[in-house]
């Protein structure tokens, strides 16, 4: 999670919707609850940027615009892609920088 402040801002309270500027999750035996349960609470939540880092797959599910009933955007990235957070447009994160290193036989 990458929320505004300081840690102190948070000594006596947990990170409110809109303090948070993205929420990610690293999905290995989770991806469709991340996918299909998590991202609804997210949205419902008023999270504007969920990401979902599915290692298994070497894929980024990016959920973004969030209604009451779930996001409206649903991008999934692969390999040699790159994403942005939305509070971040200037920061360009390549996937293969966040994924383990893939081996093959």
């Amino acid at each position: 999670m990458v929320v505004r402040g300081t840690v102190l801002d948070y000594a006596e309270q947990h990170p409110r919707p809109e303090d948070i500027d993205l929420i990610v999750e690293i999905a290995d035996s989770t991806l469709k609850q991340d996918c299909e349960i998590k991202d609804k609470l997210y949205a419902q939540a008023g999270i504007a940027d969920y990401w979902v880092l599915a290692v298994k797959i070497r894929q980024l599910h990016i959920f973004r615009k969030p209604l009451a009933t779930g996001y409206t955007e649903h991008l999934i990235l692969s390999e040699p892609n790159q994403a942005a957070p939305l509070a971040f447009p200037e920061i360009a994160i390549a996937l293969s920088s966040i994924l383990p290193p893939s081996y093959s036989n």
